[in-house]
């Protein structure tokens, strides 16, 4: 596996040397964002750390994870992303758990998609009837279907999820930035102006959160809308995911820098 790349003009190994780049960053104002939508907040922000893009599953700088979100959004923060332990898990999810809206006839009239927020409390609902929950047992977290009951071959270890926030999370911090939001001709431009650190991740703390309905598993299949692969099966990962309010609750510490 390629390891993540950083391209920076002066390498972020320290807390100081972020909060040093971040005051530089928060000193501009309002940037333009680099994409629309919701990644573009993130995508903006490494952009101007330098830091190039991928999907790899380790921490944003070095050891550091880093998240951004819009102050006052309650928009959730994927934690860490990580699929059933059963390989092609999401495939069989889509084809007999998924379903197809009017967008995803018109790209492809034959192919399920599926997304899905799923909690360890109680059913989401699908088109107004209970649809899906976790369930845990045995050491493992199942998917459970209303009608159907535990879903045998769609689970999560406790182990394989230990292992997922502990790679995501090798030093057990994070570096969590919030901008304030602006549209200007239709364009989203972004001040990055309260930068916090927090400490001393528990990756036990989110197992019991996952039960306790504190964290959500968001299920994200759907389907290439252009390119080469317009019509094709998309999975975004299936995401470990808290609202932004909650998330000191994964850290001992939890400290505004900026």
């Amino acid at each position: 596996m390629s390891k993540r790349k950083i391209i920076i003009s002066k390498p972020i190994n320290t807390i100081e040397e972020f909060k040093d780049a971040m005051f530089k960053i928060s000193n501009q104002g309002f940037v333009k964002a680099h994409r629309k939508g919701p990644t573009s907040i993130g995508k903006t922000l490494e952009d101007l750390l330098g830091i190039e893009e991928n999907c790899i599953s380790t921490p944003d700088l070095g050891t550091v994870e880093l998240k951004s979100a819009r102050i006052n959004s309650n928009s959730m923060l994927t934690l860490t992303t990580k699929s059933p332990d059963i390989r092609g898990a999401n495939s069989w999810l889509r084809d007999n758990y998924g379903y197809k809206t009017d967008e995803s006839i018109e790209l492809n009239p034959n192919l399920n998609i599926l997304h899905s927020t799923v909690n360890g409390i109680d059913f989401n609902k699908l088109h107004g009837n209970p649809y899906l929950k976790l369930t845990f047992n045995d050491n493992k977290m199942y998917l459970e279907h209303a009608n159907d009951g535990i879903l045998d071959n769609v689970f999560w270890s406790e182990d394989s999820l230990l292992t997922a926030f502990k790679k995501k999370y090798p030093q057990e911090k994070m570096y969590y930035v919030k901008a304030d939001s602006k549209l200007v001709d239709g364009h989203e431009y972004f001040h990055y102006k309260e930068v916090y650190y927090l400490e001393h991740f528990s990756a036990h703390k989110m197992l019991e959160h996952l039960k306790e309905g504190i964290i959500d598993i968001d299920i994200r299949i759907g389907i290439y809308t252009g390119g080469k692969n317009k019509g094709k099966s998309h999975d975004h990962g299936t995401g470990i995911r808290i609202k932004p309010n909650y998330l000191e609750l994964c850290f001992d510490r939890y400290n505004k820098i900026i």
